[in-house]
């Protein structure tokens, strides 16, 4: 199979790629390296560089390419960013969504796989979120990740599957700003730097191992998904357990800073993933624990 993952080049995408190729097919990399790393990627896996918000370099860079399928991974992510900069998210989401499904239907693609998110959609999720629970995002983010989704599920000639994933975390996630906290507090151990927590640090989150992640997403891909899906570990961690949990492992950081908590932040987010494993597409493997683990593990040279 002859697939293109956008957003190759990063963190989630980058680990697509590999077990894509892993079992056998030929995959090719999009990616603006905004935030992506050519070093993320093997040399010998095709990448074309280029912006999914600009619709003519991208008819151009891929005019008379030819795939079997697509997965979607590229977007901006930052809740807080979102905010500050709704036109850029507007532009990278909605009208990059747009642009990479043009391609898909020039490019006699079969399967889409778009990769959203289920904190950012949902909001406050007193009880894990199922499917069925209602959209209530309270950033640009999330709003234009909703909108991506219509699109993506309005195609026509197109098997097109929404992944709403929870948080995930684990090895090659940036540990500046542009990673999420799991990285960023790694980042901050390993270079001696102190913590920071927003809040009192009881904000809960769904966190899922980047295995798991890419797990489900071949899932989708081999048994040609329709619908939307939530994929997550139906666990919420506070960032208090999380820096407990994380203390074991690396030892105590060396301080932590309290800070006022972000506008557009959620309290908790937890997604319920009981249709994927009704329907036989996918089921948590891999417990945060074993996931900081592998995460701790890859950090360290060998």
């Amino acid at each position: 199979m002859r697939v293109l993952v956008t957003g190759g080049a990063g963190f989630l995408g980058s680990h697509i790629v590999d077990a894509l190729r892993g079992r056998g097919d030929h995959v090719v990399a999009l990616d603006d390296l905004s935030t992506g790393d050519r070093a993320n990627l093997d040399p010998a896996v095709p990448l074309i560089v280029a912006d999914i918000g600009d619709r003519e370099a991208i008819h151009d860079r891929l005019a008379g390419e030819r795939f079997d399928a697509i997965v979607h991974a590229a977007a901006k992510t930052k809740v807080v960013e979102s905010i500050a900069q709704p036109a850029l998210y507007h532009r990278v989401i909605v009208n990059g969504t747009s642009n990479v499904l043009d391609v898909a239907q020039s490019a006699g693609a079969r399967s889409f796989v778009n990769i959203s998110t289920g904190g950012a959609l949902y909001g406050e999720t007193p009880t894990c979120a199922t499917e069925d629970t209602p959209i209530d995002a309270p950033s640009p983010y999330g709003r234009y990740k909703a909108e991506a989704e219509k699109l993506a599920g309005s195609t026509p000639g197109l098997t097109a599957v929404t992944l709403r994933f929870a948080n995930i975390f684990g090895p090659r996630q940036r540990t500046d700003l542009e990673g999420g906290v799991i990285a960023i507090f790694a980042g901050c151990w390993a270079r001696g730097a102190p913590l920071t927590i927003y809040g009192d640090g009881s904000a809960e989150r769904d966190y899922l191992y980047v295995a798991d992640a890419v797990a489900a997403i071949t899932s989708a891909l081999d048994r040609g998904a329709v619908g939307t899906y939530n994929i997550g570990t139906g666990v919420a961690t506070s960032v208090t357990e999380l820096v407990r949990q994380m203390t074991t492992l690396l030892g105590p950081p060396k301080d932590v800073i309290r800070a006022g908590e972000r506008q557009g932040e959620i309290q908790r987010s937890c997604l319920d993933s009981s249709k994927a494993a009704r329907d036989g597409l996918w089921r948590s493997a891999i417990p945060i624990g074993d996931g900081l683990r592998r995460t701790v593990a890859a950090m360290r040279p060998t």
